[in-house]
C-alpha cells in the first residue's frame, strides 16, 4: 500500500474516533457497566499515572494477560504488541525485542532499549540487558514506553523503556505452587509464599526450575535456577522500603543458522538437526546475584526516592572464533525527588534527580581447543565448546552520570503537560591485549601482537515536551518531542573506536479513546536517527559495526479491544512501518579490497513494512478460560541492499483453555497450532549468502497452579 494511503487512512480513523467520542453522551457512557479499569502506570513519566494521560505510546501487559500464558519468556507478554517485534530462538530466556527498529543490531540480549525491574534499572551502561535472570514466573506486570525516553531513564533509553514490574509481597498473601509440562521434555517448577509481620512488614520467597532439551533441533537445551528474596516494609502510609534479593545459574545452548538447503529441508520436516558454518557449539552460561533497594519517604511536599543496586555476573559465551569469559560487576544509584507545587493556583510536579551507574567487566578469550580443519588449514568445524588456549584478555570500565528535572503541570483539568531535560555523560575505558586472533578471511587462528586502548566519552542533552487534552471522558489526544541518546556497545566500539554517539528525534501524535465497552489507541510519529549504528554482514559471520549517516524512521500503531459481553473481549493490533537510510555508505569487502556501496534511499532489513495481529478470550464465573491469539509478521528485506526480501508469516495461532478455582488452576497452551514452519530471521550477507533462524514447530503445555 502506498504511503500517502496509509498516513490517509491513519488520519480518517483519528478523525473517527474523535468524532465516536463526541457522538457518545458521557453521561450515558457513566450510566454502563464497566468493563475494564483505567490500566495505570509510572513508567514513562516516574510518576503514577493513567495510561491515557501519558503523552507517549504506551502497551501494557497486565496481570490477566499475564496469568493466560505460560510465561516461560518475557516474549509471551509482549506478542501482539504494535511497534514491538519479539522472537526466541529456543524458547529459553534469549528473546530479542526490537521496539520501532531500535535493537536490531543486537547479535543477543537487548540493545537500545531501557530495561527496568520494578524501576529499576538492569541495563548496562554499555547499553546491553540480559534477561537470564528475570524470573518471569514473578511478573504481575510489563509497561512499554516506546520511542526515547532519555529525559527520564538516560541513555540507551533512545529506543524505548520496558518496565518489568514483580507481584508485590504487600499485595499477596499466601503460596503458590506451579507445574508446567510439555513437548520436548520441557518442564517447569515454581513455588512462592509470601507473609507479613504485624501488617506492616511483607515478605517472600520463591524459587524456579525451568528445562527443555528443545530436540527439533540439535544443540538446543536450555535449563535454569533461580531463587528470590522480597521485603517490602509500609508504615504510616509515608514510608514504603522495598529490597529484592536474587540468585540464578542458567545456561541455554544456541543452535546456528541454516542454509538454503536446510531451511528447505526444515520447512519439509519441522527438523533441523544441522547447523551452516563451522560454529556448532554457541551458548550462554550465567551466574547471576542481582539485588535492588528502593525507598520512597513523604516529608511535606517532598517526596524522596533513593535507590541502590547492584548486579554481580559470571558468564561464558562461546560464539564465532573464540570463547567468552568475563565476569561484571554492575552497581548503580538514583535519587529522585517529586515536589507538589502550586503556583498561581496551578498543580504542578517537579520530579528531579540525579543517577549514576558503574561497570567494570573483565574478560579472557580462548581458542575453542577441538576442531577439524580443511586441507589449506581453514576451521571446518568445531567438535566441542571446550576451552583452548587463552588468546586475550580485556578490561572494560564503563561509568555513566546524569541529573534531570521535569515539570508536569495541569493548567486546567482538560491540559496536562510534561516539560523535561537531562544532560548524561558516560566514559568508556577499554585496555586489553591479545596474542592470536581468529582471522575471517582466512578461517584460521593467526599470530596478533596489538593492544587495545581505547578512551571514549560521549555527552548530550535529552529534553522532552510531551502535552495531552482530554477532549471529554471518552477521547484523549497527545503529542510529543522527544530526543534520546545511544551510545554503541563495548563490542562495537572494540570493533570501531570511532563509532558516534547516536541521537534519535521522536515527534509523535496519537488519541486514547476508552469506552466502557472498548478502548482504541493510534499513534503517528516520525523519528529521524544520526549516526545510527549499522551492522554489516560480512561472508562467515564476521559483523562489522559503522554509522550510517542518517536514517529516517516514520510509521503508524493502532490497537482496540471490544467487550462483546463483560466475560468476552476481541480486539487488533496494527503497525505499519517505513525505515529508510538517508545517508548511508557501506562498506562490502571483494578480495582484499573494500569498497563502499551507496544505499542511500534503502529500507532498513528485517522490518517488516505490516505487522499485525488479532486475540479474543473469554473468562467464564464459572471458572472456563480461553484464549486465541494469531499473528502476522510481513515481508522485510533481508539486507542493506535491499536485494532480496523474505515471506515473513501469517496467522501464527496460539491458543489456551483453561479452568481456575480459587485454590486452582489449570492451562493447556499450544504454541504454533497449525503446525507452520517459517524463520524467524532471515539474513544475507554481502556476498550473497543466505541463511535462516527457523521457528519451534506446534508445542503443546499443560500447567497446573496450586494456591495456597
Amino acid at each position: 500500500m502506498h504511503i500517502k494511503k496509509i498516513y490517509l487512512s491513519y488520519l480518517i480513523l483519528f478523525f473517527l474516533t474523535f468524532a465516536m467520542a463526541h457522538v457518545l453522551n458521557a453521561d450515558e457512557v457513566q450510566d454502563l457497566p464497566v468493563y475494564e479499569l483505567e490500566q495505570i502506570t509510572c513508567t514513562a513519566t516516574r510518576l503514577e499515572r493513567k495510561k491515557s494521560e501519558v503523552a507517549a505510546s504506551v502497551e501494557i501487559a497486565n496481570e490477566e494477560k499475564i496469568s493466560d500464558t505460560r510465561m516461560f519468556n518475557i516474549k509471551e507478554a509482549l506478542v501482539g504488541m504494535p511497534g514491538v517485534l519479539v522472537e526466541s530462538e529456543n524458547q529459553g530466556y534469549d528473546s530479542r525485542i526490537i521496539i520501532r527498529g531500535a535493537g536490531l543490531k543486537a547479535k543477543y540480549g537487548v540493545r537500545d532499549i531501557m530495561v527496568l525491574f520494578d524501576g529499576v534499572p538492569i541495563t548496562d551502561p554499555d547499553s546491553l540487558t540480559r534477561l537470564d535472570f528475570v524470573d518471569t514466573q514473578l511478573i504481575k506486570q510489563v509497561d512499554v514506553v516506546k520511542g526515547p525516553n532519555s529525559t527520564l531513564w538516560g541513555t540507551n533509553a533512545a529506543g524505548g523503556v520496558i518496565n518489568i514490574i514483580p507481584k508485590s509481597p504487600k499485595e499477596k498473601q499466601g503460596g503458590t505452587a506451579k507445574i508446567t509440562m510439555g513437548d520436548y521434555d520441557t518442564r517447569s517448577y515454581h513455588l512462592d509464599y509470601s507473609g507479613n509481620l504485624k501488617n506492616s512488614h511483607f515478605y517472600s520467597f520463591s524459587g524456579t526450575r525451568k528445562e527443555s532439551n528443545n530436540s527439533w533441533r540439535r544443540w538446543n537445551k536450555f535449563d535454569m535456577n533461580q531463587g528470590s528474596i522480597q521485603t517490602e516494609t509500609d508504615l504510616d502510609g509515608e514510608t514504603n522500603w522495598k529490597n529484592f534479593f536474587g540468585y540464578t545459574d542458567a545456561s541455554t545452548q544456541l543452535p546456528g543458522k541454516l542454509n538454503q538447503e536446510m531451511f528447505d529441508e526444515y520447512k519439509k520436516t519441522g527438523r533441523a538437526k544441522e547447523t551452516d558454518g563451522p560454529w556448532q557449539y554457541s551458548g550462554r552460561y550465567s551466574e547471576i546475584f542481582f539485588f535492588n533497594s528502593k525507598l520512597s519517604k513523604e516529608l511535606g511536599a517532598f517526596t524522596f526516592k533513593p535507590m541502590v543496586y547492584g548486579n554481580i555476573w559470571s558468564h561464558r559465551h562461546p560464539i564465532t572464533g573464540r570463547i567468552n569469559h568475563a565476569d561484571t560487576n554492575t552497581f548503580g544509584t538514583d535519587f529522585q525527588t517529586d515536589y507538589s507545587h502550586y503556583p498561581a493556583g496551578v498543580d504542578c510536579t517537579l520530579s528531579f534527580g540525579v543517577t549514576a551507574r558503574y561497570d567494570d567487566q573483565n574478560t579472557d578469550y580462548f581458542k575453542y581447543s577441538e576442531y577439524t580443519t580443511t586441507n589449506n588449514g581453514r576451521i571446518a568445524r568445531v567438535l566441542s565448546d571446550k576451552e583452548g588456549e587463552k588468546i586475550e584478555i580485556q578490561d572494560r570500565k564503563v561509568d555513566l552520570y546524569g541529573i534531570y528535572a521535569q515539570e508536569s503541570f495541569r493548567p486546567s483539568d482538560r491540559w496536562l503537560i510534561d516539560a523535561g531535560i537531562r544532560f548524561d555523560e558516560i566514559n568508556f575505558d577499554i585496555t586489553g591485549t591479545r596474542t592470536e586472533t581468529y582471522d575471517y578471511a582466512s578461517g584460521k587462528y593467526v599470530p596478533a601482537s596489538d593492544m587495545d586502548d581505547i578512551d571514549q566519552t560521549y555527552h548530550d542533552f535529552s529534553p522532552r515536551l510531551g502535552i495531552t487534552y482530554k477532549v471529554n471522558d471518552i477521547l484523549n489526544l497527545y503529542t510529543n518531542f522527544s530526543k534520546g541518546i545511544q551510545t554503541p556497545t563495548e563490542s562495537e566500539l572494540t570493533e570501531n573506536p570511532d563509532l558516534d554517539l547516536v541521537s534519535v528525534k521522536n515527534y509523535e501524535i496519537g488519541s486514547k479513546a476508552q469506552h466502557n465497552r472498548w478502548s482504541l489507541d493510534s499513534a503517528f510519529y516520525y523519528s529521524p536517527v544520526k549516526n545510527e549504528v549499522v551492522q554489516v554482514i560480512h561472508p562467515d559471520g564476521d559483523s562489522e559495526y559503522v554509522n550510517s549517516g542518517k536514517t529516517e524512521k516514520k510509521g503508524i500503531e493502532i490497537s482496540g479491544t471490544f467487550f462483546i459481553i463483560p466475560e468476552w473481549d476481541a480486539g487488533a493490533t496494527y503497525s505499519y512501518t517505513d525505515y529508510t537510510f538517508d545517508d548511508f555508505s557501506e562498506p562490502v569487502r571483494q578480495g582484499s579490497a573494500l569498497l563502499n556501496f551507496d544505499r542511500s534511499g534503502n529500507s532498513l532489513p528485517y522490518i517488516p513494512e505490516n505487522q499485525y495481529s488479532f486475540f479474543t478470550a473469554y473468562h467464564h464465573s464459572s471458572g472456563f478460560k480461553f484464549k486465541l491469539q494469531a499473528l502476522s509478521w510481513g515481508s522485510y528485506y533481508i539486507d542493506n541492499a535491499n536485494s532480496e526480501k523474505y515471506e515473513g508469516y501469517n496467522f501464527i495461532t496460539n491458543t489456551m483453555f483453561g479452568y481456575e478455582t480459587k485454590r486452582f488452576d489449570i492451562a493447556l497452551n499450544i504454541e504454533n497450532i497449525f503446525n507452520k514452519y517459517y524463520a524467524v530471521e532471515a539474513q544475507k550477507d554481502t556476498q550473497g549468502k543466505v541463511t535462516y533462524n527457523p521457528a519451534a514447530p506446534r508445542d503443546f503445555f499443560l500447567q497446573l497452579t496450586y494456591y495456597f
